[in-house]
């Protein structure tokens, strides 16, 4: 309960927590450091300067006393101190600061309570009462207040300014180490090339960064192995399939002929997604992008092309993205839907700062415990695995590896108007 209570209140970025780490101790240690100067150090040198001051009043009112105005103003001059005798006062002195009322107190402890004391910006005046009025005595205030203890404090205030600042920019030095690292991994991590990337920071940074470029480098060889393999692979199986189809030519039972070719077709598709999905996919620049050129292209090419479908999309809709990639995702999507419905709804529209894509189906649909299966590779709804009917099970992975290289979310569920499944692209609109 207290943990939770105090991170709300804790700062959620890596720099300012390391400054709140610097920071803290710093003013704690000043602060106990002047409590203690005023508390010990400054208490002992006010009372000495109000002792001193004391004895002096003492001396000159003891002058005057025992002898006269003049010898007493002799001495007072002696004591760099001004003497003057005024017929009138008032008591009208603006409110004293807590130390000047510690002066105060102690000067009238060590005279006499008849004692007033009136602080100005020069000179401190002490009026002490006698019989044809009061004697004024004016003291350098440098007498009795030091200026030592402001120009200490603004020393240690202006050093923990210059060391604060100095610290953060050696801790944001370090913070933008930590973040060119993040920003490199979470590009490679979408696929993107990154151009330039060098280690930098401490030493353990630096360790993180060239641990990050060992293991790009080892995983860039890998997908080169696979995708040579399995290019390999396709086109040896390719070759062979030809040869296939050619000695399949001087058969004479066509029907069987005909089975064998369908099998020989399904080969061929099964290899074309194998080797689609095992590619690396580039982003291109990003561009303009019409959204119902888009889906008419894919109509078009699309063995589906007869049923019945319905395109609800303006124009004027369009998307700065990579073109290929949009077109795969909306194609594989396509074909997907058309392979368990009769009837195809393709509506656009935008939302907020993003534009949604909606493929709908009258199909069987996907029930709720599939839905987040279907994207998996090889993954089909179908236990049976039938080849003729179910696919290879790559298209909706290789639609959702797309859609993560360009910042799009594809999302299912069932359909309200079609009664089937509903396909959801949704691409955020870049200005």
């Amino acid at each position: 309960m207290s943990k939770s209570f105090i991170k709300q209140f804790l700062p959620k970025r890596l720099l300012p927590r390391l400054l709140l780490i610097f920071l803290i101790p710093l003013i704690i240690i000043q602060c106990s450091v002047i409590f203690f100067f005023y508390d010990r150090h400054w208490e002992k040198i006010v009372n000495r300067f109000s002792n001193i001051a004391s004895n002096n009043v003492n001396l000159i009112l003891n002058q005057y006393k025992k002898k006269d105005f003049k010898t007493a103003k002799s001495v007072a001059a002696e004591l760099n101190i001004n003497l003057e005798i005024e017929s009138n006062f008032e008591n009208m002195f603006t409110k004293k600061s807590p130390l000047e009322r510690k002066i105060h107190e102690t000067i009238k402890s060590r005279v006499n309570n008849n004692i007033e004391i009136e602080f100005n910006s020069e000179f401190v005046s002490i009026y002490h009462k006698i019989e044809s009025g009061f004697i004024k005595m004016d003291f350098p205030r440098k007498y009795l207040l030091s200026e030592t203890p402001t120009i200490y404090i603004l020393w240690i205030i202006s050093t923990s300014l210059v060391l604060s600042l100095i610290a953060f920019l050696f801790l944001r030095i370090q913070i933008r180490a930590i973040h060119r690292l993040a920003t490199s991994a979470e590009s490679f991590g979408r696929g993107k090339k990154i151009e330039k990337f060098k280690p930098e920071g401490a030493l353990e940074i630096r360790s993180a960064g060239n641990a990050f470029l060992k293991m790009r480098a080892r995983i860039n060889v890998y997908i080169d192995q696979k995708t040579d393999f399995l290019a390999g692979i396709s086109h040896d199986l390719g070759t062979i399939i030809t040869r296939i189809k050619l000695r399949m030519e001087l058969l004479e039972n066509q029907k069987e002929i005909k089975d064998i070719k369908k099998d020989i077709d399904i080969m061929q598709v099964f290899l074309k997604e194998y080797l689609d999905y095992s590619k690396e996919t580039k982003i291109n620049s990003l561009v303009d992008v019409n959204i119902k050129t888009i889906i008419d292209e894919v109509i078009q090419l699309s063995k589906f092309k007869k049923k019945k479908i319905i395109i609800k999309c303006l124009k004027t809709f369009s998307v700065k993205t990579d073109k290929n990639s949009l077109y795969r995702i909306v194609f594989n999507l396509f074909e997907n839907a058309c392979k368990y419905g009769d009837k195809i709804e393709i509506s656009v529209k935008k939302q907020n700062s993003k534009l949604v894509i909606n493929i709908e189906d009258d199909g069987p649909g996907i029930e709720n415990q599939f839905r987040k299966k279907v994207f998996k590779p090889f993954y089909k709804i179908d236990t049976s695995r039938n080849l003729n009917e179910g696919g290879s099970g790559l298209g909706l992975s290789i639609a959702k590896e797309l859609a993560k290289k360009i910042k799009a979310k594809i999302s299912v569920a069932k359909s309200i108007k079609l009664k089937g499944s509903l396909f959801s692209i949704s691409i955020p609109i870049l200005e």
